[in-house]
């Protein structure tokens, strides 16, 4: 059945328009002859393209990219502005933007992003890291609104998290926490960027008591989203193609257009020939994960609490449940990053945790791609250099290489069509594009183990559906095993047999 928008009535006076304009964005034009306008009281969906075009359209109304022809204006901050010129005050139309991309960072107490991946694990660590509710006290929005600090916290379910250390959330409680922030600033347009991605089953279907109350208050919304995603407080949607918005009315239309758009590219696999082989022949491996009443725990709080599980060679296995339910923690151990593993009996390849193994040893037969794991790179690592330290399991390159090392990155990088990003800094590459150099990296030692953990997020439609034909290759290609997370039942490869269910660190559900 359709959806209904909540919001039928017809609005006048412009909010926002661009008219006929030529957008550069990352060195490429991306629009061109783009009308597009808002009016007054609108909230629109955003859809089609790719997912670098529907970023790039975001930023278009932020005027983050370059305008070679046409005009932006926007009439809503005019006022805004007119006041605060006559007050001497610098000001500008973006005071009164809120911009949630996918690309959201936080900064220590020092406002230094020098947060390492282990930092997250280590209890005495994460000190230099704000609590939730510090870092929302500091947020001043610009403009006058109702939205104050309880009333977001209430709104996105974030009191249990006030004392939490930011270092120590999971993706989806962090995704949760840009949103609220965001909102703080009472915002007169709140611009989101997929803004469902990472948020578990439970919290998207409250997505749309979330967006009804932002609305209602009077924040115009522009958002990019899938059709299954689009909430029933948007009213109007525009389909990106070829370097323009169309504007549609019909949902059934967009319906069609998406599913035609997933549909137009497969993979190609030829280029793999040589990079994969059978991981688990003549190595005896019986266990690659063991796990005997294993608990985590934080300041009081079990994030594990009494964990048996057991992975074997060639099994896939789904890990399921909501956000903060334990996820992480639990590929903590199986990583070998999290500290608690010397206190549990964990075992990894037939090797007991605490046996004199170095953490290399454990890092060796495991490929790992999360969200979260771009973050923690240097600011100066190219795409290839990323791929690379895959070999050494360090975050980023920091060491002399030989030519067949080289060879072997290159031919990943071809393999994956990613070629013409090795000498591009990773950190100014679309997500997509940092996703696919991370399984690069997981993937170029060819691994007994893979590990994803929400691993195709910020890909659009198109790339996701590529990127799960490109796992369930390589799992019948090299009989690995697998530990996949994610709360897209579409992402999930065929092949996924076996299903472990976390609620508040204990085992729920196991097949």
């Amino acid at each position: 059945m359709e959806k209904k928008p909540t919001t039928t009535a017809r609005f006048t006076g412009d909010f926002l328009r661009i008219e006929q304009a030529t957008v550069r964005h990352s060195g490429k034009i991306r629009f061109e002859q783009l009308d597009f306008r808002i009016a007054n009281g609108e909230s629109w969906a955003i859809l089609g393209g790719s997912g670098k075009d529907r970023t790039a359209f975001l930023e278009t109304l932020l005027g983050r990219t370059s305008l070679v022809g046409g005009r932006i204006s926007w009439p809503f901050a005019e006022s805004y502005q007119k006041i605060k010129r006559q007050q001497g005050q610098v000001n500008s139309f973006r005071d009164l933007i809120a911009f949630v991309s996918q690309k959201y960072t936080f900064r220590n107490k020092s406002g230094q992003q020098n947060f390492y991946y282990q930092q997250r694990f280590n209890s005495s660590e994460s000190e230099d890291s704000e609590t939730v509710g510090a870092y929302l006290a500091q947020v001043e929005p610009k403009g006058g609104g109702s939205w104050t600090l309880d009333r977001v916290i209430d709104l996105f379910s974030l009191g249990e998290l006030r004392d939490k250390s930011l270092i120590k959330l999971s993706n989806g409680e962090t995704r949760r926490l840009a949103l609220a922030t965001a909102l703080l600033k009472n915002p007169r347009l709140f611009l989101m960027d997929m803004p469902l991605t990472g948020l578990d089953v439970q919290t998207r279907q409250l997505f749309d008591h979330l967006l009804d109350a932002i609305i209602q208050s009077g924040i115009q919304v522009v958002m990019t989203s899938t059709v299954d995603e689009i909430p029933a407080s948007i009213s109007c949607y525009g389909w990106l193609e070829k370097g323009r918005l169309e504007v549609v009315t019909n949902r059934k239309r967009l319906l069609a257009r998406e599913e035609a758009l997933r549909m137009q590219r497969g993979t190609a696999f030829a280029g793999f020939d040589g990079l994969l082989k059978n991981v688990f022949s003549g190595s005896g491996i019986k266990r690659v994960v063991a796990m005997r009443e294993v608990s985590v725990g934080y300041e009081g709080k079990l994030l594990l609490d009494r964990i048996s599980w057991d992975v074997g060679p060639g099994e896939q296995w789904l890990i399921r449940g909501h956000n903060g339910a334990g996820k992480s923690t639990l590929i903590s151990l199986v990583l070998g990053e999290n500290p608690q593993a010397y206190a549990n009996d964990i075992v990894l390849f037939d090797r007991r945790r605490g046996t004199g193994e170095s953490i290399w040893d454990v890092k060796k037969p495991t490929g790992f791609v999360s969200p979260e794991l771009g973050r923690y790179f240097p600011m100066n690592q190219t795409c290839k250099k990323v791929v690379l330290s895959g070999l050494f399991d360090t975050m980023g390159l920091f060491r002399k290489i030989d030519e067949t090392q080289e060879r072997l990155a290159d031919l990943w990088l071809a393999a994956l069509q990613l070629d013409h990003l090795a000498a591009k800094n990773f950190h100014r590459v679309s997500l997509e594009e940092q996703r696919f150099c991370l399984l690069a990296r997981a993937m170029i030692k060819c691994p007994q183990l893979l590990v994803l953990d929400e691993a195709s997020q910020g890909m659009d439609e198109t790339q996701r559906v590529r990127f799960r034909q490109m796992i369930s290759y390589f799992l019948k290609e090299t009989g690995m095993s697998l530990i996949f997370v994610s709360h897209y039942a579409s992402d999930i490869p065929e092949s996924v047999d076996r299903i472990i269910e976390l609620n508040q660190g204990k085992i729920t559900y196991q097949t």
